[in-house]
């Protein structure tokens, strides 16, 4: 009986060193990307800080009665991201790509500021 049970203990200790250390990687890998949105509201952006990992989708949702971008600030000529107008009641997404810290602002309102942070 001894025997039998040595056997099989060995066996599960073979077994437990065969799985991957790596396997709580895969995990968070493959995770889902999300959706995060930031409301334009009262000539706000809502929350006007928001961090997420690369690959995830920011929506901007215009709730005021004015058209609103999203503009990323820069010195490029060509920014980081630009909503374009976002009518009432209209949303525009962005999927994050490069890391990095991002100010971005309306261009009809400039005194609306906002921080999108990529990880």
């Amino acid at each position: 009986m001894h025997r039998n049970l040595n056997l099989a203990s060995a066996t599960l200790v073979l077994l437990a060193a065969l799985i991957p250390v790596t396997s709580c990687e895969r995990t968070t890998q493959s995770a889902q990307p999300k959706v995060v949105t930031v409301a334009i509201r009262d000539y706000k952006f809502v929350p006007e800080t928001v961090t997420v990992h690369q690959g995830d989708t920011v929506e901007w949702k215009n709730e005021d009665n004015v058209l609103h971008t999203a503009t990323a600030d820069g010195q490029a000529q060509k920014p980081a991201f630009d909503s374009g107008n976002i009518s009432k009641a209209a949303a525009w997404r962005y999927v994050a790509g490069t890391k990095g810290k991002v100010n971005y602002t309306c261009t009809f309102h400039p005194y609306m500021k906002g921080e999108l942070t990529v990880q």
